[in-house]
């Protein structure tokens, strides 16, 4: 018999591919809540912990004693993994980046603290400056002006504004995603339609959408990154490293399974 948990947890589902195929996958990179315990208020390695010994663990163990049937799911299921700030560079240019099989487009530098509610400006979300992006809620309207001819205009929008962010050019292509989550960068001096954002149900705040704009203006260059990272790694000596004869080998995604599907 099936033991049920309950679990406050945050997670992002990603599509990869796989030998060609589809492979919805569904990610968990945090957890503030298991059976009424508070695990939020516990440092973020321990709440990685928690994530692979109560979730993860046990749902193989299920799926090998035949309690889950992982072809009958509808997506897979697996902790995301977290590395140290000194294999930065690694992430971006070794062959994790490459070898992956979903785009890496940036990087988060997640607090090792205890969870925080809310906005937490403590995490880094860093992304090269041409994939600054915004996720807003389009909605495409008429608009008509004295002497002009009516015409299409996608209004952006974020937060909970009554009034657009901004606009972007209507096509054929983008009245499809009328009244969805889109996501748009900045690009020759207007928005540009980069993807549908099926996994959320809102848009950017106002708050974010204006920090994106900033780092637009002021971007902040991968070179510039990783020198900041060796400035700060040279300023806390003596911190234990983790090394390795062949560094990349901790990096590597697991490698893809004969049916693709039933990988967790």
């Amino acid at each position: 018999m099936l033991k049920y948990c309950f679990a406050f947890l945050f997670k992002e589902m990603i599509i990869d591919k796989v030998n060609g195929q589809v492979v919805p996958r569904y990610l968990i990179y945090d957890i503030i809540k298991f059976n009424a315990k508070p695990v939020g208020e516990c440092d973020f390695n321990i709440r990685l912990s928690c994530i692979e010994k109560e979730i993860i663990l046990p749902r193989h163990d299920k799926v090998k004693n035949g309690q889950i049937d992982k072809a009958q799911e509808p997506f897979s299921v697996r902790n995301k993994p977290f590395f140290d700030i000194h294999i930065a560079k690694k992430l971006l240019e070794g062959n994790f980046a490459r070898e992956v099989s979903h785009e890496v487009d940036g990087l988060i530098f997640q607090p090792v603290g205890k969870y925080k509610p809310g906005r937490c400006d403590d995490i880094l979300k860093w992304k090269p400056p041409s994939l600054n992006s915004v996720d807003f809620r389009l909605k495409i309207g008429r608009v008509f002006g004295e002497g002009l001819l009516p015409r299409n205009v996608g209004f952006l929008y974020v937060g909970s504004l009554e009034r657009p962010f901004a606009e972007i050019k209507v096509t054929k292509d983008l009245k499809q995603y009328d009244n969805k989550i889109i996501e748009c960068k900045f690009e020759n001096n207007s928005w540009v339609f980069m993807r549908q954002r099926i996994d959320k149900s809102f848009p950017n705040a106002y708050s974010t959408a204006v920090a994106v704009c900033n780092s637009i203006q002021h971007p902040v260059t991968k070179e510039f990154l990783f020198e900041f990272i060796q400035k700060c790694m040279a300023a806390t000596p003596g911190q234990p490293r983790k090394h390795h004869l062949d560094p990349d080998t901790e990096l590597m995604p697991p490698p893809p399974p004969k049916r693709p599907r039933l990988s967790s």
